[in-house]
């Protein structure tokens, strides 16, 4: 199969490494760079920086980033590769631990399948030029503009799976979270119901996959108590996996037509419930959801 791989001239433009945005307040902005900066931000960007100069035109621009994160992704169920179809669109759905390393690693896994791979994300991380081609953004600002383009990837998404290629989506939207701070086990939000129209659709297959872990106590603890917080601190999870194994679980694949007969809003909340009970150590409640705690603000 002959992936995606970097251009021997890439060169790609400056990333813009933040989840501050034009939209918040100056002093939001000025608190998540300044979290930023102190997580672990310049290290990542210094490693992005310096493959940028020189990457390697024989590997993906996945393949690089696991290997600059020295993430040792360990597969189980990887014979479940062996039963997908050859030809066909495959829908990778996947629980949401960390926020950057799994996306990185759906999309690696994505580009073993099919030639192509788009990733279904929050318009936020489409600031990384090297990755963008990659990604469908998803615009939860409310704008009419952010409607437009969360309609058009909607639409582009349904066009990558009718020729054949790959969508990676994480259904929960947002990284997963305990619901109590100190002692919970962090769990999705609601699954969006988006997954159930790509799930259903003529002619492809899915593939459940689950992400051991989760994020930090900090992490979750930050999330109670301020959203700029939570997302500053995404730099500094993704640097405490560096080196650290990532325990991967892939589920037997199904085909659309097993799930469309149950109706899309079914099916979505079957694939949940299927991807939970992947984990090794699954939590008491698998079908637990995360709510956001009504004091915070976005």
């Amino acid at each position: 199969m002959t992936h995606a791989l970097m251009p021997p001239d890439f060169a790609p433009d400056p990333p813009d490494f933040t989840y501050s945005h034009e939209g918040q307040s100056a002093f939001r902005q000025s608190v998540i760079r300044l979290i930023e900066r102190l997580g672990g931000q310049p290290q990542l960007l210094d490693l992005y920086l310096d493959w940028a100069a020189n990457p390697d035109p024989r590997e993906t621009v996945f393949q690089a980033a696991l290997r600059l994160l020295r993430l040792d992704v360990r597969l189980s169920g990887a014979h479940h590769l062996d039963a997908l179809p050859r030809q066909g669109g495959i829908v990778l759905v996947a629980n949401h631990p960390y926020g950057i390393v799994d996306g990185l690693t759906l999309g690696w896994l994505g580009l073993q399948l099919r030639d192509r791979v788009q990733i279904v994300t929050n318009s936020l991380l489409c600031r990384v030029p090297a990755l963008n081609p990659y990604l469908l953004p998803i615009d939860f600002s409310g704008t009419a503009e952010a409607r437009r383009t969360s309609g058009d990837s909607r639409r582009r998404a349904i066009q990558r799976l009718e020729d054949g290629g790959v969508v990676a989506i994480f259904p929960g939207g947002g990284v997963a979270t305990a619901n109590r701070p100190l002692t919970g086990r962090a769990v999705d939000s609601d699954w969006h119901p988006f997954l159930g129209r790509l799930a259903t659709h003529p002619g492809v297959t899915v593939l459940p996959v689950h992400f051991a872990g989760q994020n930090s106590r900090l992490f979750q603890i930050a999330s109670h108590l301020s959203y700029p917080a939570r997302v500053a601190l995404i730099f500094h999870e993704t640097r405490r996996r560096m080196g650290l194994p990532l325990d991967v679980t892939i589920g037997a694949p199904i085909p659309s037509d097993d799930l469309r007969r149950a109706g899309r809003t079914v099916a979505a909340a079957y694939l949940r419930a299927l991807t939970m009970r992947l984990d090794p150590n699954p939590t008491e409640d698998p079908d637990e959801v995360f709510r956001w705690p009504s004091h915070i603000r976005f």
